[in-house]
């Protein structure tokens, strides 16, 4: 798909947003990154954190810190989504720019949960899915266990057709990257993208 950035509506508490964490920004974001177990929304995480200074809010870390033991049911990972949006709500309230990591957003709904804690804040809200085959999806998994690189450990090939079977489109304005490009490459597309919608000058982004 086009990784032409797709204008989003304009939020009418922009003009009360807070401080940017970004020295160059011109407006604050919020980042959520939408797709399949191994899709790498990690991976661009870390992109969007280390080039344009956004905070990462990660659930599955969250998850891990408040369930030691997790059985990852139902009721753990809804716990740990409430603490996600709290730690997104403080990060508004301190101007900080974030982008959302170890959720896949197949849920309209939760895109939506996010976006009314992003707005009230004047803050814009970015959905970027990474639209991902899930036989490529299913592979880089197998690779990420045989070298035990992630976090959560309910992660295995076997999820992808189990989120992928509730997958719901992508919101009207969300942008879309072809995700079984390489890494790099995903992540530029992403990067520039992000850092055009936020006013970052894109010299001012590769520096970062």
């Amino acid at each position: 798909m086009s990784p032409v950035p797709t204008p989003l509506p304009k939020s009418a508490l922009a003009a009360t947003a807070p401080p940017l964490s970004h020295p160059h920004a011109a407006r604050p974001v919020v980042v959520a990154l939408m797709g399949l177990p191994g899709a790498g929304k990690s991976t661009v995480a870390r992109a969007l954190v280390e080039q344009l200074g956004l905070r990462c809010v990660d659930r599955d870390l969250i998850r891990g810190a408040l369930f030691p033991r997790c059985r990852y049911s139902f009721m753990e990972k809804r716990a740990a989504f409430r603490a996600l949006l709290l730690a997104l709500e403080i990060n508004c309230v301190l101007g900080e720019s974030t982008v959302i990591d170890g959720c896949t957003f197949s849920r309209r709904q939760d895109l939506l949960r996010v976006d009314h804690v992003v707005r009230k804040h004047g803050f814009l809200p970015v959905a970027v899915h990474l639209d991902c085959p899930a036989d490529v999806a299913r592979k880089r998994i197998e690779r990420d266990l045989a070298n035990a690189r992630h976090p959560a450990r309910d992660r295995s090939p076997d999820l992808v057709a189990e989120v992928l079977a509730r997958f719901e489109p992508p919101p009207p304005g969300a942008l879309s990257i072809d995700a079984s490009q390489a890494a790099a490459e995903v992540c530029r597309i992403a990067v520039r993208s992000v850092a055009t919608l936020a006013g970052i000058p894109l010299d001012s982004a590769d520096a970062s």
